[in-house]
């Protein structure tokens, strides 16, 4: 699991696999586009190859200061 301080848009290009968002576990397949919002615990689980595009607006919270980011060893 992990938080970001901002928000981040997932676009599925191939394969399939779950998100798990704030201990919910959402399927998602080729197609499908989902939203992590700001500081939201989250994984990705891949069933097969899992081709994803990211927009994030961490740039802008970068340049403000206001980014950190959590990980969970």
């Amino acid at each position: 699991m992990r938080r970001d301080v901002g928000s981040t848009v997932f676009q599925v290009f191939e394969g399939n696999g779950a998100v798990v968002m704030d201990g919910e576990t959402h399927s998602v397949e080729k197609g499908d586009m989902f939203v992590v919002p700001s500081w939201i615990p989250w994984s990705l689980q891949a069933e097969t190859g899992f081709d994803l595009f990211r927009f994030s607006d961490a740039p802008i919270m970068e340049k403000l200061g206001f980014m950190r980011s959590w990980v969970d060893a």
